[in-house]
């Protein structure tokens, strides 16, 4: 499942275009986003997808350490990303992933802004 989360960093997060497609190869149609005190459905994310692209113009996901267990993926990993401006953010993400048949489902998410401006600080969660 290490692999599929990795694609899916690079595919969907990392990747500079936002491609629905490939929104739609990794997550349910059903998928649930709890990210701190927001709660994202399917279409929310991607919204929330959308915004990212317009925001930011590079994007390097690190996993620092994961822990698997049936169908579910724990990942704690570290965000970089470059804004439009020029600025950079980090963020340290513990997520909690649930894959079925293929695809996620939900991910129960905490996110906290190392460095860079605080107006950033909700990036995991914005619509």
């Amino acid at each position: 499942m290490k692999h599929f989360i990795q694609q899916v960093f690079s595919e969907v997060l990392e990747n500079p275009v936002f491609d629905q497609t490939l929104i739609e190869k990794y997550f349910s149609k059903h998928y649930i986003q709890f990210v701190d005190h927001t709660q994202l459905n399917y279409d929310e994310f991607i919204l929330h997808i959308r915004k990212l692209k317009e925001k930011i113009t590079q994007q390097r996901i690190q996993i620092i350490n994961y822990a698997e267990k049936n169908n579910i993926i724990f990942t704690h990993h570290i965000a970089k990303s470059v804004l439009k401006d020029g600025s950079i953010v980090v963020h340290k993400v513990l997520a909690e992933f649930t894959i079925q048949d293929g695809k996620i489902i939900q991910c129960n998410e905490l996110t906290l802004l190392m460095e860079g401006d605080h107006t950033a600080k909700n990036l995991g969660s914005e619509v």
